[in-house]
């Protein structure tokens, strides 16, 4: 499985680490018997910003009127977001104590291993987390509780919710088989005390790639002049798509995948610029490491050894436990304009729970302002309530305004069954002769594997 944002957000656990948890919500809905509603039913548009349900503002979660019902909610984390958890759960079981939730928190790839087993074996979780790309595979297996009827019996207002998040949980017969609880944006984070060092103005708006470069030459530094860099202009993660690659292909005005979905296009001569410039930073321009060189020792920004970073909105918390005095600008802006990638975690219910009315409504608080403001607090990541985005956490830190304006120029990482299969086929190419080493230019390198990628793609 190819290791995405995710990682970047996860510390090592125990493995099945859990803790009981008290929580609450509730819907007088359920699947079957949804309340009366004159809503329409939603449809993939309808999903992303139309008119499914009443403003946030004429909404008011009906009261949970079931038994008793004890949940289990599991997401892969670290322990400042465990303690995050608990803090959501508590508040939530303030207001409705008749829901126990039970919250397991595993790593990466734990988690993933573990939510296959019991789906296999009958065993899921009520409630568990999803990364946006890999819910088509999912979804695609039917062991999600269609959330459409509880939507329309209550007039939830998925408006309220960032409209290509709640996009990345439908499908495209119109079903909402999950919501946003969260997502990430691509930006450029500065070390403040290393341009201050060098008497160089910080990033902004007007950055594009040639700035990029010149600046990133001159912080790109050999101090003890034994012939090896110490400092490096420029740092980023080259092993997924979504740390950079893929805004600077829509950068370039290239694409990934056709319109349909069935196909690249990456091979195209925009597309694969894109690759080629990032092939270039290292390996031309030289002001961005050989991926080789902190493969092993980790984040070269976050060690004080790079002067900038292009990387995920993730970031910011782990640059302040490290005592970064850092600033948040846009990605430089390539020929074809701005364009960065935001991808989405969800929450979704198993279609196997005995309690989905108790899994709905906190699937429900996950999104509501109150949870949504202790997950802002994490630092990790942006929240998908655009009260909340827009409002609290637009000021709640230098730079936030720059990562919450930056999903009106986002692209959604790609999302489509057989992902997995897809990317680690592309990316192994890139990596070898692309990234790590200059053997093969871009399109030399998506030619090879483009066969391969659209039999992928072909059997959606």
């Amino acid at each position: 499985m190819i290791r995405t944002r995710a990682d970047r957000n996860v510390a090592a656990l125990a493995v099945g680490l859990s803790l009981i948890l008290a929580a609450c919500g509730g819907s007088n809905a359920s699947p079957s018997a949804p309340a009366a509603s004159s809503a329409a039913s939603p449809s993939a548009e309808a999903s992303t910003g139309g008119s499914i349900a009443p403003s946030a503002s004429a909404y008011a979660p009906p009261a949970y009127a079931g038994p008793e019902a004890t949940i289990e909610y599991a997401i892969w984390g670290d322990p400042t977001e465990l303690k995050n958890q608990q803090a959501i759960v508590d508040a939530f079981h303030a207001a409705e104590p008749k829901i126990t939730v039970k919250v397991t928190v595993s790593d990466w790839d734990t988690y993933w291993d573990k939510l296959q087993t019991g789906l296999a074996g009958g065993a899921a979780p009520d409630v568990f987390a999803m990364d946006g790309p890999l819910f088509p595979d999912y979804a695609g297996r039917d062991v999600f509780l269609d959330l459409t009827p509880y939507i329309q019996g209550e007039g939830y207002p998925l408006t309220s919710l960032n409209a290509l998040a709640v996009k990345d949980f439908t499908t495209a017969d119109g079903k909402q088989l999950g919501l946003p609880r969260d997502l990430n944006v691509i930006a450029l984070f500065y070390n403040k005390d290393l341009f201050d060092k060098a008497g160089v103005p910080y990033p902004d708006d007007t950055w594009d790639w040639a700035k990029l470069i010149e600046v990133g030459k001159k912080l790109t530094i050999d101090t003890n002049k034994d012939g090896k860099i110490d400092q490096w202009g420029l740092y980023t993660e080259t092993t997924d798509m979504e740390n950079y690659w893929s805004s600077l292909v829509w950068q370039n005005g290239g694409d990934i995948l056709a319109p349909d979905g069935k196909s690249i296009v990456l091979d195209q001569p925009a597309a694969t610029g894109g690759l080629q410039h990032l092939q270039d930073l290292i390996w031309k321009d030289k002001i961005v490491p050989d991926p080789a060189l902190f493969a092993e020792t980790g984040d070269a920004f976050e060690q004080g050894k790079a002067a900038m970073e292009a990387n995920g909105s993730w970031l910011v918390a782990t640059d302040e436990a490290a005592g970064l005095k850092f600033g948040i600008a846009p990605l430089p802006k390539g020929p074809a304009g701005q364009a960065t990638s935001v991808n989405p975690t969800g929450a979704v219910v198993s279609k196997g729970t005995k309690s989905p009315d108790a899994a709905w409504a906190f699937v429900r608080y996950l999104a509501s302002p109150a949870a949504q403001e202790k997950i802002m607090a994490l630092k990790a990541s942006l929240p998908v309530n655009t009260e909340v985005l827009t409002g609290r956490f637009a000021t709640s830190f230098d730079g936030a305004k720059v990562l919450a304006d930056a999903l009106g120029y986002a692209h959604l990482k790609p999302s489509f069954k057989g992902y997995n299969e897809f990317a680690t086929a592309l990316q192994n190419e890139l990596d070898e002769h692309v990234f790590n080493a200059p053997d093969e230019t871009a399109a030399e390198a998506v030619a090879k594997v483009k066969d391969q990628l659209n039999t992928i793609l072909a059997g959606q």
